[in-house]
Parts: C-alpha cells; structure tokens; sequence
C-alpha cells in the first residue's frame, strides 16, 4: 500500500503555497475596499462574487471537475479531454453573453458594469479550467503560482488604480479582476504548453459526453451549496438592505478563513481519494483518518475564534462593528461545511457525483425555506442560523449514506464533544472581554493538547523527513 498519507501531506503543502499567499493578499485588499468603497458599492462587489460562484458552475456544467477527475486518471486521451473541454467553454461564452449582460442590466441600469461583469465570469471560468487542467497532469506548482500571480495582478492594479484615482468604484475592482483572471489564465496556458493540446482534429463527442455525464450532477451539488452558502445574501439584500448585506458579509470574513484554510487540504484530499486503491477503500483507511482529521479541524477552529477579534480589530473598518456579534454563528456554520467538504470529496472519488446532488439540494431546500419564512421577523441572525442548520442536516445524511461505499467507523462521544466545545466557545466569545478571550485560550490550548499533540508531531516528522530527503 503506498503512503497516501505522505502524498496528501506532500500535496497539500504545494497547493498551500497557492492559496495561503492570496488569502493573505486578500486580507491586505479587505481593508482597502471597506475603506474606499461605499458601503452601497462593497455590497455590490460581494454580491457580484456571490453571482460568480453560483453562475459559473451553472454554465461550464462542473465540466472543469470532469476534466481534473480524467486526467488524473489517465485512461483516456488528454488532447480529447482538454479540447473538448475548451471549445465547450468557448460555447458557453457565445451563449450566455447576451443573457447574462441583460439580466444585470435590469439590475445596474449600466451597459458597461453589466458587460464587464459578464467578462469576469468568463475569465474566471477560463482560469477555473486551466487551473484543473494542470492538476489534472500532475503539476500543482503551476496551479498555485497561477493564483497567486492572480492576488499579486489584483492588489497591483487596484494599488495603481487608487493612486491615480485617489478613490475606487466597483468600475475600478472588476477592472482590476478582468486583468488579473487573464494574466493567470494566460500564465497557465504558456507555463504548460496547454495550447499545444487544442486541436480541433482531437475534437470527439463521445469524450466530451463523458466528461458531462460526470461533471453535470456536480452542478446540482454546488448550486445547493451556494444556497446554503450564499444565498442569504439576496434574502438579506431584498428583506434588509444592501448595506445590511455588507455588514454580514464583512462578519463572514474572519469565519471564512477556516474555509480557505480547509480549501486548501480538500483540493489534495480530492485528489488523493481519487488515486485510492480498492484495497486501500476496504482498510479502516478512512475511519482512522476521519477521527484524526475531525480533531485537528475542531481544534483550527477553536484557534480562529481566540484570533478573531484580533484579526477583526485589525483589519475590519470600525463602521462594520456591529458584524462582530453574527461571527460566533458563522463559525458554527463553517465548521460543518468542512465537514461536509470532506465527505464530498469521497464521493466523488468513488465517482457517485449524483449522491452528492441529492444530499446538496435536501438542505438547500431546508435553507430557502427557513430564510423566506423567519428573515424579516427576526432579522440578519436567521442567514447564520439557517447556513448552521442546513449543513448540519447535509452533514448527517452524507455521514450515514456514504457508508454505503465506503468503509467508515464514527466515534459519535468524540464528534459530540467536540461541536458542544465550539458551540460553547463560540457563543462565549459573542461579546468581547479579556477575562472570555483567556478563558477561551485555555480551552483551546487544552484540547489540542489532549486530542492533536500526537497528530502534530507525526505531521511534524513527515515533513522534516522530506526536507531532510532533499
């Protein structure tokens, strides 16, 4: 049996790179636009990147997931795969730009944001694609130096457009993110010879047909996930207000870097459940790396709540204070979408992509209708309580179904125990005094001492072993 474990450690670390630098850039960026934006414009921005996450995977269909899922798999001709691929977008571009461009012109009343907001959708699609597709061969330096180059182009334009603006509009930032998807997407295209793969003779239905029939119920997935996720933001847009929007967007900051931090590992524990051997399937493989992943994710946890007024203090404009009271809930409501993460990507390393539909749209449904009957009686709080709610109930049905494919033991005392900590020192810390914030710390310090010290040190060795290799 080969070391998994040291390749997902060897992946994420280089995917890590990739991601850990542009959050950190976007941190530099944050306070940079809730400072020069209005809070009308911030709202926009963030509703605007919330279109961006549902509209892309409705258009490419989730296609870029079959392109990574095949690739990696090798069995089937990589000019086919990515040729077929491209000119599918191609498409996509050809017939979604009329009514894209029309429905936020309806919304904007400008012809010029409606067009380049369509723009940044198709960039960042295209910078989706040829992200996965040098995945999918097997380079992940390429895939993380494209995003960061994508952060670094960002911060640089929108620095340049400020100094020679002394002000920013959303004009401005879309601007700035057009530039940078196609410097990235162009950097990946030259980086790994991906043009030389293109070629119309390597066009062939029957691959791109495969692609789709594993790619399209993925779409189902994540535009449930984007209504648990984000589709609080149009109810609290349409009930509250577009500045409320951008209070409790600003409040998802600090919540949201556990997200990132965890996208990191989940796109190499992606593809490591993709590489598993039957054997490997049938072991107590995932049962003991379950127990040992819900640990250390409890105890990352209880360490950004300890961080979070710092980080917020420091980075948070002092007009969004009142974001900080909703930040205990979202860190509940992150927490379980990592764990829903997590058994997403086992099902589609078995490749039963329409399970993780099913499950998706059960609490999407739950979602809306808590939303749409509670928001406007009792206010921005319902957005939290409804993400919790509703990954919660995806969490138990992924947790019980999956067992259907793969062998996985729960320790249920260790999984309840550990989300009554969160929930506890969450809550605790809703109002902020040094007397909560050191208590909380001994919490922290306590349980990852208790239940990650083990863990941390064997993480510890395997990487010193590897540089000491080199």
């Amino acid at each position: 049996m080969k070391d998994r474990n040291g390749e997902l450690l060897k992946s994420t670390l280089i995917l890590s790179i990739g991601q850990i630098v542009p959050k950190f850039l976007a941190f530099i960026i944050l306070p940079i636009l809730t400072t020069y934006l209005t809070q009308r414009d911030y709202g926009l921005y963030e509703l605007t990147i919330s279109v961006a996450s549902f509209c892309i995977p409705m258009f490419s269909l989730q296609i870029q997931q079959g392109v990574f899922r095949y690739l990696i798999e090798n069995k089937i001709n990589k000019e086919n795969i990515i040729t077929d691929s491209f000119y599918f977008l191609i498409l996509i571009f050809v017939i979604f730009s009329l009514p894209v461009v029309g429905c936020w012109y309806l919304y904007t009343k400008s012809i010029y944001l409606s067009t380049i907001f369509f723009l940044a959708y198709f960039f960042e699609m295209l910078l989706t694609w040829a992200g996965q597709t040098v995945r999918g061969l097997g380079d992940n330096v390429s895939y993380s130096m494209a995003y960061i180059c994508y952060s670094v182009c960002f911060l640089a334009v929108l620095v340049c457009e400020l100094l020679l603006n002394k002000t920013l509009s959303i004009y401005n930032v879309v601007v700035s993110m057009i530039i940078s998807y196609v410097l990235s997407a162009v950097f990946l295209l030259v980086k790994d010879k991906l043009y030389s793969y293109i070629c119309l003779a390597s066009f062939d239905k029957k691959v791109l047909k495969v692609l789709l029939a594993y790619s399209i119920p993925m779409v189902i997935s994540s535009a449930a996930l984007w209504i648990v996720n984000l589709s609080d933001r149009f109810f609290v847009s349409g009930m509250l207000g577009v500045e409320v929007t951008a209070v409790y967007a600003v409040a998802n900051k600090v919540p949201n870097l556990f997200n990132s931090f965890y996208g990191i590992f989940n796109l190499a524990w992606t593809e490591n459940t993709s590489k598993l051997t039957k054997d490997e399937k049938s072991s107590d493989y995932y049962s003991l790396f379950f127990k040992s992943f819900y640990n250390v994710m409890v105890g990352l946890m209880l360490l950004l709540i300890c961080v979070g007024p710092i980080i917020f203090k420091i980075l948070i404009n002092s007009k969004y204070n009142n974001a900080y009271s909703l930040m205990p809930w979202l860190y509940i409501g992150v927490f379980f979408s990592s764990l829903v993460s997590f058994l997403g990507s086992i099902y589609i390393g078995e490749k039963r992509t329409k399970d993780v539909g099913v499950s998706s749209a059960v609490g999407a449904v739950i979602n809306v209708l808590i939303n749409l009957f509670f928001m406007k009686q009792f206010g921005v709080i319902v957005a939290a309580l409804s993400t919790i709610i509703s990954y919660a109930i995806i969490f138990v049905y992924r947790a019980i179904d999956i067992k259907k494919y793969v062998t996985i033991k729960y320790n249920l005392k260790s999984i309840v125990g550990g989300l009554i900590t969160i929930i506890f020192v969450s809550i605790f810390n809703m109002e902020f005094s040094i007397i909560r914030w050191m208590i909380s710390l001994i919490i922290m310090t306590t349980y990852n001492w208790v239940f990650n010290r083990n863990t941390v040190v064997a993480l510890g060795k395997k990487v010193m072993g590897k540089f000491a290799r080199k």
